[in-house]
């Protein structure tokens, strides 16, 4: 971004983010007035806008302002937005500083919470009332991935002349497909071909008088679709979760940000199963190529370096390095950072990069991801739960959420999951290993020291339901670090714990409805961040939101894929 009178500037696309005249008042005449608003959120329980083109968050702001200042109490605004050329923070601070008094609170708490500039689905959720979603991609491949319906669209792409790939058909038959009849947009643009897209996709389109030099601009209403009605989906009261892991504690405190009242049950007290270890590594789940899944955790991960910070957890932003100790993980982890999209947030290093980066000699190259960190897993689950209602049994009547590990298959038997056996061996730090500055991988893992200790993990045992710690279980976890960190050894045992994860047979979170009961389960070795990403969605389900996951990642986490494919798999031998 540059700036020309001050204006911000696009170097890419020549063009202003906004009026060079007043980007406020022009973001009130185009598409506040344009949309009716704040008319047409009254007596809305729930209001979506939907935009293209969010460069520096200008509409978003005074969207959200307007909404506090006028809509009424309970109302809920979903905000979704996508931008393929997402600028930094300090380059959207600067470019809102003429309205720096005005919408300051609002800056604040937005760039506190603004997402790693990766691509994908990215959840925001503001003062118990307002959630912005920000799509990171193009336009064209980020519509067909919403999930929900918009009430009012803000087009807001650079000048259609000098960046047509925001005003193609695809973008307005998937604004359609989104839309209900009585769903209005505005637009500074009155271009011909955005016109006649925009008629042809089925909405009536009328031009308007424009903002400052411009005559005229576009606005309209969508003609087809079913007319919007509200919804049977609660806005906010109790929900009772089961389980008061990970995935319960999560889903507690995500779903206070939305106005509802969790209630946890758990017999045995909160982190009492696989999330009470002391030490947790926050890492993403990797895989080769760009898919539904990858983006699942691009969010999930987004979330916690943005999130855990905050809470009283022994949080560590110290980076990890994947260590490439086979052929295979050397091609895989190339491609990971070619086809992810990461930029800095992930880099392929040599054996070199990685020794300076991890404070000792190592000799294999490694994929580096700077942000990953540790956090204590057990205090995690109480800094979710605290101040949500609990409740030292699992009786509970009306809207439920199984978040109980493998206990789930009592309420649904025929969910395809397991447990997995972990044990990991707590160590104290020696001379060689206290200049570890990450948490390394390797197939095991050791963790960054942190209070003269290390986590080193972790066993992989189905066969086993037992938790009681096992001494040859140690020996393991020590034998595999010594076999892939030559000459770190030597270590003085501290303690031990093992416990049973969940996991499915595809190794994908299992997150969504299934015979109407809610259910998040089978986090497997990510929990510590895929509880949190499914924490949103289930709030989305109850609330009847806009999804905060693309539709490529929502069909891998329904619990209805695995009987969607046994059902396949029956019809195949009939």
């Amino acid at each position: 971004m540059e700036c020309m009178d001050d204006t911000p500037r696009s170097a890419m696309f020549d063009d202003v983010y906004f009026s060079a005249k007043d980007g406020a008042a022009e973001t009130e005449h185009v598409f506040l007035n344009g949309n009716n608003l704040p008319a047409a959120w009254q007596g809305q329980r729930r209001f979506t806008i939907g935009e293209t083109g969010f460069g520096t968050g200008l509409n978003f702001l005074m969207a959200w302002e307007l909404f506090e200042k006028t809509a009424e109490k309970g109302a809920f605004l979903d905000f979704v937005s996508v931008e393929k050329y997402p600028l930094p923070p300090e380059d959207i601070r600067k470019a809102l500083m003429p309205w720096v008094e005005r919408l300051s609170p609002y800056v604040d708490k937005m760039l506190a919470q603004y997402p790693m500039r990766v691509p994908g689905f990215h959840r925001m959720v503001f003062d118990g009332r307002v959630a912005l979603t920000l799509i990171f991609d193009d336009a064209n491949d980020a519509l067909p991935e919403i999930e929900g319906v918009v009430d009012a669209w803000f087009l807001d792409g650079f000048t259609p002349s000098k960046n047509p790939d925001m005003w193609t058909e695809k973008v307005f038959r998937e604004m359609a497909r989104l839309s209900h009849k009585g769903t209005t947009f505005s637009t500074f643009t009155a271009a011909g071909f955005v016109k006649r897209g925009l008629r042809d996709a089925g909405f009536l389109v009328e031009k308007r008088k424009g903002f400052g030099w411009k005559a005229d601009m576009l606005g309209g209403v969508f003609e087809g679709g079913e007319t919007a009605s509200l919804s049977s989906a609660a806005d906010g009261g109790i929900v009772h979760i089961l389980g008061a892991g990970l995935a319960g504690c999560a889903s507690a405190y995500v779903l206070k940000q939305y106005g509802f009242e969790p209630v946890l049950h758990d017999p045995n007290g909160i982190a009492s199963g696989a999330s009470g270890n002391a030490v947790g590594i926050i890492n993403p789940r990797l895989s080769a190529h760009r898919t539904g899944e990858s983006d699942f955790y691009t969010a999930a991960f987004s979330q916690t370096v943005r999130q855990f910070p905050s809470f009283d957890a022994e949080y560590m932003a110290c980076g990890s390095l994947h260590l490439v100790n086979d052929d295979e993980k050397e091609k895989r982890f190339v491609k990971t950072a070619e086809n992810w999209g990461w930029g800095s947030h992930m880099q392929f290093c040599s054996a070199a990069d990685a020794s300076t980066i991890a404070g000792i000699s190592l000799d294999k190259a490694a994929l580096y991801i700077p942000g990953a960190a540790r956090i204590n897993p057990a205090l995690l689950c109480k800094s979710y739960a605290k101040d949500v209602a609990f409740e030292k049994n699992d009786n509970a009547d009306g809207r439920i959420i199984l978040a109980n590990g493998a206990a789930a298959l009592d309420t649904l038997p025929d969910l395809p999951i397991h447990t997995v056996r972990g044990q990991i061996t707590m160590v104290r730090e020696n001379a060689q290993s206290r200049n570890i500055n990450v948490n390394i991988g390797y197939g095991g893992y050791i963790s960054a020291p942190a209070g003269g200790m290390h986590a080193v993990g972790s066993t992989f045992q189905k066969w086993m339901t037992n938790t009681n710690a096992n001494p040859d279980d140690d020996e393991a976890n020590l034998k595999n670090l010594a076999e892939n960190l030559a000459g770190l050894g030597g270590f003085e045992i501290a303690g031990h714990r093992a416990a049973l994860r969940t996991a499915s047979k595809d190794r994908f979170p299992v997150i969504g409805s299934v015979e109407d009961i809610l259910v998040t389960t089978a986090h497997g070795s990510h929990g510590i961040a895929s509880t949190l990403a499914g924490a949103h969605l289930l709030a989305d389900i109850l609330r009847d939101g806009i999804r905060s996951l693309g539709k490529s990642t929502l069909k891998n986490l329904a619990p209805a894929r695995f009987y969607e494919r046994e059902m396949r798999k029956s019809a195949k031998k009939a």
